[in-house]
């Protein structure tokens, strides 16, 4: 019997303690590890610390947001290394769609989400990175 390979942890970043909880739900159902952060310096800390996957992250948080946690998230990745950031957020202007972009983000979901369509944008940016190598 072959040893399964580990499961891929998934760093979820949202101010709001039931979004971080349906989201650990749902993305441990998959056979994700989940991390949860509350902010973008608590999310920071835990990208240096847990090394994730990807990140899930909300745009719009207190302190410190999820475009400069992005970016700063950016900042610490060693050449060749690139984690997919992806916004969850309830904003969907094409400013913030442009924002995300140019902060790093990788993807940019709207809420409400349904478990198919996480899965679906998750399977995607984890195939982006598989092919990449």
């Amino acid at each position: 019997m072959t040893p399964s390979a580990p499961a891929q942890k998934i760093l979820i970043v949202d101010d709001d303690a039931s979004i971080r909880e349906v989201l650990s739900t749902q993305l441990t159902r998959l056979r994700y590890d989940t991390v949860t952060a509350a902010d973008g310096e608590q999310a920071l800390e835990l990208f240096k610390s847990e090394r994730p996957d990807l990140v899930l992250m909300d745009l719009m948080m207190p302190q410190m947001d999820g475009l400069e946690a992005c970016s700063k998230m950016r900042a610490l990745e060693k050449k060749g290394e690139r984690v997919p950031i992806l916004f969850l957020t309830a904003r969907d202007t094409s400013q913030d769609k442009m924002s995300s972009a140019l902060s790093g983000g990788d993807d940019f979901i709207s809420k409400p989400i349904s478990l198919q369509e996480l899965r679906d944008h998750v399977e995607a940016a984890f195939a982006r990175v598989k092919n990449r190598k």
